[in-house]
């Protein structure tokens, strides 16, 4: 579309280009943002489509949102959403040992050993559950 308008200029000399200051009641101006108005509400094939940020953007918060949605809604990892609640598509550094204690896949003898059934239950020897939060929060044995 510029190459095109740029030729149409070229050949024809007797057409000037000039900067006009806005909404200072120029006439021409004037009816040229009043169809561009006009243009936007119509949604004229004609109007420029929106700039490739803006679709980016928008799919990203699209994408967002609907990764929230499957993470508030889904059936796993919800003690890992008990702590982190909120998704984001930032880098977070986080060290082995606290990824291991947020997602419950901490070498603890009681829950790790039980899904290989190598222990009979996953219980602490207080008694209770014997998980990540368990252990560092309630457990007696431990609270210190």
């Amino acid at each position: 579309m510029v190459r095109e308008n740029q030729t149409f200029l070229l050949s024809h000399k007797h057409i000037h280009l000039r900067w006009l200051e806005a909404h200072v009641g120029y006439f021409g101006n004037e009816c040229a943002d009043q169809l561009a108005k006009e243009a936007i509400t119509k949604g004229d094939p004609f109007f420029p489509p929106k700039p490739l940020s803006y679709l980016k953007s928008e799919i990203r918060l699209a994408a967002l949102s609907i990764w929230q949605d499957n993470w508030d809604n889904g059936e796993t990892g919800r003690s890992t959403h008990d702590i982190v609640p909120g998704i984001s598509n930032k880098t977070v550094e986080w060290y082995r040992e606290e990824l291991m204690f947020v997602t419950r896949h901490e070498p603890f003898p009681s829950s790790y050993l039980h899904p290989f059934n190598l222990r009979t239950h996953d219980n602490c020897s207080c008694g209770e559950e014997g998980d990540s939060m368990h252990y560092a929060t309630k457990c007696r044995f431990t609270l210190s």
